[in-house]
């Protein structure tokens, strides 16, 4: 079995990136928790992507330019530093969540439609969804909506990046599939229910929706130990 370093070395840039990127979170997670606050994980999840584009420039899209489809996914990962802004008001919330769950189908199909789907689109869309799904699941348990355990929900991303590069798989990252997408939508909508005053009808719906997301990153993982997942590289 090739080492660690090995392993390192045979992975792409932006698949190094997103295991710093993993890392840097989970850290940030302890933060997070000790202060009961999403900043430290809004700050590293934000400088992060900075990061990543910033790295990537020059091959952002086929022709080398950012593109419309990766301008909508910027625009909504700037949307995310309001979401400690309005915490307190669960209508401008969940509206602002919406939104940024809306432009997440505008950026793909932007991308589709005009040619723009690149490596870089595909990681940048998917982790600013890791990101929102993980500031929903802090502000959801800091504010005692649900148990503060939730954050872990959040973290599952993080936690199946590094995996994937502790073990001897083929490729560091994952397809996005369809049923997936399906199952990140529950959660987020789940998450959403969670700010309405109904507990009885949003800790089950989380409960399913975190069992659902858990087994979806166990497939995933499955997948890329057995070596049947197909590149990815294009956002979907």
């Amino acid at each position: 079995m090739p080492s660690l370093p090995a392993r390192l070395r045979s992975t792409t840039r932006s698949e190094r990136w997103s295991l710093l990127n993993a890392v840097a979170l989970l850290l940030a997670a302890g933060g997070a928790a000790w202060h009961q606050s999403i900043g430290p994980l809004l700050a590293v999840g934000l400088v992060m992507l900075a990061l990543l584009v910033w790295g990537k420039r020059n091959t952002w899209t086929p022709d080398g330019h950012f593109g419309s489809a990766n301008g909508v996914t910027a625009v909504r990962t700037a949307l995310l530093g309001l979401l400690p802004i309005i915490s307190s008001s669960p209508a401008l919330l969940i509206g602002l969540s919406l939104c940024i769950f809306a432009l997440d189908g505008l950026d793909g199909w932007l991308a589709r439609r005009y040619g723009l789907a690149s490596n870089f689109g595909a990681f940048f869309d998917k982790e600013s969804d890791a990101l929102f799904l993980l500031l929903l699941c802090g502000l959801a348990g800091f504010q005692g909506r649900l148990t503060p355990w939730i954050l872990g929900a959040g973290l599952f991303r993080y936690g199946f990046v590094v995996t994937l590069f502790l073990l001897p798989t083929a490729r560091k990252t994952e397809t996005r599939a369809s049923w997936a997408r399906y199952v990140y939508g529950g959660m987020v909508g789940a998450l959403l229910v969670s700010f309405l005053p109904y507990p009885s009808l949003s800790r089950p719906l989380v409960a399913v929706a975190t069992a659902a997301l858990l087994l979806s990153f166990g497939r995933s993982l499955w997948e890329s130990v057995r070596g049947t997942h197909r590149p990815e590289s294009v956002r979907a």
